[in-house]
């Protein structure tokens, strides 16, 4: 039911998702994103490097850990959102 809704904005499902959870709050870890998914790594990270070459979102390691990925959201994802109210 979502596929030709979310189609229109250039969304996954999945990717819709990760866009909710972000819109909430961001940055976040990757391990706190697939925790709130329940999605592991090995799911999230294709998805985040698509939507990162998408323009949606950035991805940057933590200064204080390096081996913690933080993404948060660029312009272009967060202009998705008042397009995304109409899709719930």
């Amino acid at each position: 039911l979502y596929r030709p809704v979310l189609a229109e904005l250039g969304l996954t499902y999945p990717q819709y998702l990760v866009m909710l959870v972000l819109w909430e709050q961001a940055p976040q870890s990757v391990g706190a994103l697939g925790e709130r998914l329940h999605l592991d790594s090995g799911t999230l990270t294709p998805l985040l490097k698509r939507m990162e070459s998408a323009g949606l979102v950035t991805r940057q390691r933590d200064s204080a850990d390096e081996r913690r990925v933080l993404v948060g959201v660029t312009a272009q994802g967060l202009a998705l959102r008042d397009a995304a109210r109409a899709v719930p």
